[in-house]
This record gives structure tokens, C-alpha cells and sequence, in this order.
């Protein structure tokens, strides 16, 4: 009886997350997504970025392997970056900011690694806009920072690896 309990909300968890997803309300069971839009205002300069997303940029490791063909929304491009969960990540965060009408920013954190020197990681996305439909979104940046497990580096987001 205790097996086909487990079985039934097994299902139910499942059927759950797939209800989720398939309203667009979450990426995965631990993943959230956020998006802010635009404010174009012609006589003023783009919003500051987030601090989560700007801070110790100058810190960050660029990450020239990931290429991605234009598309029409920053975050779903990103999306199609996801490796299948290997390791047990504990949670992942998607953030879409809009700097300006035409520039983007996707910032992926995940946290509550099993790993034993590295915390968390985050990955910066940026994307500038280069026509219209479609293909308006081009990916012109990545960048990674990380933070470190205690007694293996850094506590703060940072670009220098964990020992």
C-alpha cells in the first residue's frame, strides 16, 4: 500500500510540473523565470542593469563556446543552451532584463551544486537587437562568474575559478 502511494504522488508531482510547463509558469520544477519589459523613453538613457546582473562584470570569464542563431525572444534562446541535470542542481533562476528597446540581458544562476569547490554559477547573456521578427535577437556576449564553497575560493560572484 505504501509503494502505490509513493507511485500515485510520484505522478502527481509530475503531472504537476508538465501542468507548469505547459502554462509557462516554470522552465523545470526548481527553475524560475522573470522577465521585465522595456521602458522607451526617448529623452532619457537605459535603465541601469540589475545589480545581480551587472555586479563584478569586469570579473567575469568570457565564454567564447556558446553560439546561438538569431531568434525572436532572448530567454528562449537561452533555454535551448540546457544541459539534462547530471550532477543535482539544487535550483535554477532565469532573469530577462531589458536594458533598452534594443539590447537584452538573460542572467542563468544555479545554486546548490554538487560539487565540492564550486557553490553556484552564474552565466550573463547578452543580446542586441538587429532587425525585426524572428531573427530580431542576436547573442553578442556570454560571460560566467562563480562562487565558491568555504576554504576553496572566493565567497563573492567572481570570474577567478574555485581551488
Amino acid at each position: 500500500m505504501v509503494k502505490n502511494t509513493m507511485v500515485k504522488q510520484s505522478w502527481m508531482t509530475f503531472g504537476l510540473a508538465v501542468a507548469l510547463l505547459s502554462l509557462g509558469g516554470m522552465v523545470g520544477c526548481s527553475s524560475q523565470s522573470t522577465a521585465q519589459k522595456p521602458e522607451v523613453k526617448s529623452s532619457e538613457t537605459a535603465p541601469a542593469a540589475p545589480e545581480t546582473a551587472d555586479s563584478a562584470k569586469e570579473t567575469s570569464r568570457v565564454v567564447d563556446t556558446i553560439k546561438l542563431e538569431p531568434g525572436a525572444d532572448p530567454l528562449a534562446m537561452v533555454l535551448t543552451t540546457r544541459q539534462p541535470n547530471t550532477e543535482g542542481v539544487g535550483s535554477e533562476q532565469f532573469k530577462l532584463n531589458y536594458l533598452a528597446a534594443d539590447k537584452a540581458v538573460v542572467v542563468a544562476t544555479k545554486t546548490g551544486l554538487a560539487d565540492d569547490s564550486v557553490a553556484a554559477i552564474r552565466t550573463r547573456y547578452e543580446f542586441a537587437a538587429n532587425g525585426t521578427g524572428a531573427a530580431k535577437w542576436q547573442l553578442t556576449q556570454v560571460s560566467e562568474q562563480n562562487k565558491c564553497k568555504p576554504d576553496r575560493g572566493s565567497r563573492d560572484w567572481t570570474g577567478d575559478l574555485c581551488k
